[in-house]
């Protein structure tokens, strides 16, 4: 691994929660034409909005006032969000919230009822104002107390792409909720044809992840309350259908999993030729579980889950919560950055070792940083619109944003500059100097 590797994150911005959030209730809204705004949740009721303010030039969070949750009378159990893409009917922001309303009389003895909110809008001009989407709800009463909810993309009989949500619930099942454009409102549809992966649950799915792959392929990972892993990738092209499947146990509940794409990438070489296709990624699993350290299970569609590496340390600071890839060292490999119960931000950095035709995957512990709480949540995103990616994460207590330092970042991106310049993939550049911001 290179010696010169390092992680600059300072803190620019904190903002209080007015109370506790938990591992579903960060939802970013990205892309959008303006900066990116996270959502978070609180426990009491209310979501906080955090943002870049033009006039101001600085980050601040608002509360949205979403209507029918009552503050006070409903715990929000999760929040996500989606933009419409173009091949949806019509665009617009769509936001979901499942919650449980407190104090409910009813004849069945049972003094709570469940709840997912749908407030969305059809947008005719670029700026999306959360305050007109909060005050159109879709309540849809749910039998099963919610847990995750996400977002996927799924092929139409009109074979289009469409967006719809998926809730997991206390009932060991997977719902899915789509958009009906005729009537403008969200049904939920049955998911044996359209997620096979779903089907014969025999726990409940604490965390979920979609991957959608080139030539109509997916690659759905579940973890269970009961330990349970399962891996499908599954063949999208007509009905759908399970191509290859794979499960795992575990010895406590899975906290988290995440699909994603690896891959060594050299920036650093000086005639970089862009030519050169490069070879697919190969996609991996991380499994955290609350009570065992982490693991990857590498190269899944062709291994399995038979090849295992597991994270130096990473039980070392109560069990991890939430997961994120992220170039924070900008050398162009993704790093894993981990948020821990213990109230610890670790930060992984990639490596392989080759061994004859094979290549094996592992990790080193390359960067940390303690908060004064438990972390929940973590996104990577631009929250400023000045190009650069913030670290965001949802603490106990609030929601901290992490910047790189500014001159670090104008040092690098003049070296990247000068490194296409000398391999004439561009122009004369200036000095460096002539690249410093005013002050």
């Amino acid at each position: 691994m290179a010696a010169d590797v390092s992680v600059d994150l300072e803190e620019a911005h904190f903002s209080f929660l007015p109370s506790q959030p938990n591992i579903y209730s960060m939802a970013k809204i990205d892309p959008l034409p303006e900066e990116s705004k996270v959502l978070v949740a609180s426990l009491n009721g209310r979501v906080t909005c955090v943002e870049y303010e033009n006039e101001s030039g600085g980050l601040f969070s608002r509360e949205i006032p979403f209507t029918y949750i009552p503050a006070g009378d409903a715990e929000i159990v999760s929040i996500d969000a989606f933009v419409r893409s173009s091949s949806d009917y019509s665009q617009g922001l769509v936001i979901g919230i499942s919650l449980i309303l407190l104090n409910v009389q009813n004849n069945s003895g049972n003094n709570q009822k469940q709840f997912l909110n749908i407030y969305s809008s059809v947008e005719k001009d670029k700026e999306v104002c959360l305050d007109n989407i909060a005050e159109g709800c879709q309540l849809i009463e749910l039998d099963f107390v919610p847990f995750q909810l996400c977002h996927t993309q799924i092929k139409s009989k009109r074979s289009v792409r469409e967006t719809v949500f998926l809730l997991a619930g206390s009932d060991c099942t997977v719902h899915m909720f789509m958009e009906d454009n005729t009537h403008q409102s969200f049904e939920e549809y049955q998911t044996e044809d359209i997620f096979p992966e779903f089907q014969d649950l025999q726990s409940n799915v604490i965390w979920m992840d979609i991957k959608c792959l080139p030539l109509d392929q997916r690659l759905t990972a579940i973890g269970c309350q009961s330990g349970h892993v399962q891996v499908a990738l599954v063949d999208t092209a007509e009905d759908p259908k399970i191509l290859q499947l794979f499960h795992v146990d575990h010895d406590g509940p899975i906290t988290a999993v995440n699909v994603f794409p690896w891959q060594h990438d050299d920036l650093n070489t000086s005639s970089p030729d862009m030519s050169v296709d490069k070879p697919s990624p190969e996609y991996h699993l991380l499994v955290c579980c609350a009570t065992e350290p982490c693991v990857i299970y590498t190269n899944i569609i062709s291994q399995g889950l038979s090849q295992i590496v597991v994270l130096p340390d990473s039980d070392k600071f109560d069990c991890v919560l939430c997961t994120c890839m992220a170039d924070v060292d900008w050398d162009g490999n993704k790093e894993l950055l981990l948020g821990t119960y213990g109230q610890e931000l670790l930060v992984y950095k990639f490596g392989s070792t080759s061994t004859g035709q094979s290549t094996i995957l592992d990790l080193e512990l390359m960067w940390r940083r303690s908060f004064s709480s438990p972390l929940y949540a973590i996104q990577y995103l631009d929250m400023t619109g000045d190009g650069l990616r913030e670290v965001v994460v949802a603490s106990l207590l609030g929601v901290h944003i992490l910047q790189h330092k500014l001159d670090k970042a104008a040092s690098l991106c003049y070296s990247k500059i000068k490194k296409l310049q000398e391999s004439d993939h561009c122009h004369q550049v200036p000095d460096r100097e002539d690249l410093a911001p005013e002050p």
